[in-house]
């Protein structure tokens, strides 16, 4: 197989992957479970970007890039719609750490990402 097709294929299911992290995060029980799936989907959006392959408009790849990214700003219109009327964390301890663990390893997930894409411009600059 072609290096550049499996590349677009992975590509696609990950900024796929995003996409439905998007949307269900308008389905979480509180805001923290909210943020720690849009900072997955954030983070596999910039994971794509650093490391597809796009090849113009005539690959079927930037069709489907277009495609979630449209399904990404539906999700995060959901994921306002649902803000407010959400609590900020469950009542139970056990519960509470487990999801600002969620949201802690989604934040380095998404900052590890984001430096990926901005260090190597920062030493070859």
């Amino acid at each position: 197989m072609n290096p550049e097709l499996v590349s677009q294929i992975a590509s696609a299911i990950g900024v796929a992957w995003g996409a439905y992290s998007a949307i269900k995060a308008s389905r979480a029980h509180t805001r923290t479970v909210l943020l720690s799936n849009l900072f997955v989907a954030l983070a596999m959006l910039l994971l794509v970007r650093l490391i597809a392959d796009y090849g113009g408009w005539t690959s079927w790849f930037i069709y489907v890039w277009l495609l979630c990214l449209g399904a990404y700003v539906f999700g995060v219109y959901l994921a306002a719609r649902a803000w407010s009327n959400l609590p900020w964390t469950t009542n139970g301890a056990a519960a509470k750490r487990s999801e600002m663990t969620g949201l802690g390893v989604s934040a380095v997930m998404t900052l590890a990402v984001a430096g990926a894409l901005v260090i190597p411009g920062l030493v070859l600059g």
